[in-house]
């Protein structure tokens, strides 16, 4: 990395720290991005070369967190592991992080909201809105193989148990960050008894009873 090139990552990092201070300290709505660039000491106008906007800054934040924090997706040895235990793995680490910061996490759900309507988007709102698509493509091959070593059933799709997982997933998400404090062990039992509900009924039918879904 050239000096150059360092000396922007260095801003990057200054510029990011400022405006999560600024975030958790003001609230979203009441931050400024004057402040934001004075925290970091840099100029408004160097700060919008990085993040054209406040949403952007903030999805900045938020993304690169959960690149770190997902960098594994589901984790390793998920064919012999419950696939309940994967599952409930990934929303541990998801919502310990989220109820560090539910301020940022509803906002960052509502702009996401945008770019799923079509609407014009920074390159972080799209880039956070593929976290998505990328979730979905590596928990199916999960499945996949699960199905194939036989703990689910081969007929049902790949595909559908990802998207059935995300849609448990994101609405137990947005009921628990409904709460100005989200309790983090209560909204992962409720998830809990929602998944070992819709993964027994893709168990092989002789497993259906079993405590341990794969």
């Amino acid at each position: 990395m050239s000096v150059r090139e360092r000396g922007k990552q260095r801003r990057r990092i200054r510029i990011k720290e400022a405006a999560r201070t600024v975030f958790l300290e003001r609230g979203y709505e009441a931050a400024t991005t004057r402040e934001i660039a004075d925290r970091a000491d840099v100029s408004q106008g160097t700060l919008f070369a990085y993040a054209p906007t406040k949403s952007e800054l903030l999805l900045m934040i938020i993304n690169d967190d959960l690149e770190v924090l997902r960098a594994d997706r589901f984790g390793s040895e998920t064919v012999t592991r419950p696939l309940i235990e994967i599952l409930m793995d990934f929303a541990g680490r998801d919502m310990t992080y989220w109820a560090q910061y539910p301020e940022m996490a509803r906002q960052a759900r509502r702009e996401v909201g945008v770019v799923l309507l079509g609407r014009p988007s920074g390159p972080e709102a799209l880039r956070y809105a593929a976290w998505k698509p990328t979730l979905l493509q590596s928990l199916a091959a999960i499945v996949r193989d699960k199905q194939s070593a036989g703990f689910l059933r081969p007929e049902v799709s790949a595909e559908l148990v990802a998207e059935l997982w995300w849609a448990i997933y994101n609405q137990n998400l947005h009921n628990w960050l409904v709460s100005d404090k989200p309790d983090v062990a209560k909204g992962l039992s409720q998830l809990r008894n929602l998944l070992q509900l819709a993964i027994a009924g893709i168990q092989p039918f002789s497993a259906t009873t079993l405590p341990a879904a794969h």
